[in-house]
């Protein structure tokens, strides 16, 4: 499937004109304003990490593995930032700081074994 930024290609085809319809959906609406929360709190975290914790490479490289394995770990909470930052309950807080901290530890030991360099 071809993509278009970080969207895949996607067309609608409701209601429209010959044309519109012909549109891809990132062509047609600015998706530029959709945003994750858990991607904010877990930059947040990685960045406290590597400030408090010298047990673990710093390179890019392992970095952006450890985002990329924390993130598909924890739930997503996507909003779009014409209704602002989400605002979390308490329980859905740490469920969230749960879900994080549980995936940096697993991230940080595989990243640990299996390192992308030397």
């Amino acid at each position: 499937m071809q993509t278009y930024g970080t969207y895949p290609d996607i067309s609608i085809g409701i209601n429209l004109s010959r044309k519109e319809k012909q549109l891809k959906l990132v062509e047609r609406y600015n998706l530029e304003s959709i945003k994750n929360k858990t991607t904010e709190l877990v930059f947040e975290k990685i960045q406290e990490l590597t400030e408090e914790r010298d047990n673990f490479c710093k390179c890019e490289e392992c970095i952006s593995d450890l985002a990329a394995f924390i993130l598909n770990h924890v739930t997503p909470l996507y909003y779009t930032s014409l209704l602002g930052s989400l605002h979390l309950d308490k329980v859905q807080e740490k469920k969230i700081q749960v879900e994080i901290d549980l995936a940096i530890n697993a991230g940080l030991k595989r990243i640990k074994q299996h390192p992308h360099h030397d």
